[in-house]
């Protein structure tokens, strides 16, 4: 089984690498390392390296430099929602990556990917994965 590479930036590495770290601790601790590696990269060198990952999860503080970035990346880029930082489980984000990577190959294309209702990432309340988060409300 192939352990996906998933880029954690912001803008200098900081509190990406904070994130990376937790999330790799916690993936170890849920018994999923094996099947994932959360890399802090800084998004200024992430176009330069975006081969040497299958996406990118960006915290949300940075997301206008994402709006406005005018380069065509491959991979998809997902800016993860102020809310889930919150209460971190690795399993969550990676059921996240592994939807946004499902989005990015039926679009085709890579570059910023959004799941249908979150265009606004400072509006999302869920505290858990998409994923998760419709089951939970698919009869409202």
């Amino acid at each position: 089984m192939k352990q996906h590479r998933i880029a954690v930036s912001c803008g200098e590495g900081f509190a990406s690498g904070f994130l990376a770290g937790h999330l790799n601790i916690f993936a170890a601790q849920e018994g999923i390392s094996d099947k994932v590696i959360f890399i802090r990269i800084p998004y200024m060198d992430l176009y330069e390296h975006q081969h040497e990952f299958d996406m990118a999860m960006i915290l949300p503080h940075i997301e206008w430099k994402v709006k406005e970035d005018t380069k065509e990346y491959d991979i998809p880029l997902y800016i993860i929602p102020f809310k889930v930082i919150i209460k971190p489980r690795a399993a969550d984000f990676v059921q996240d990556c592994a939807d946004i990577m499902a989005l990015a190959r039926e679009r085709g294309k890579g570059g910023l990917i959004r799941f249908p209702g979150e265009e606004r990432t400072s509006e999302v309340t869920r505290l858990c994965s998409h994923a998760q988060w419709v089951a939970e409300h698919m009869d409202d």
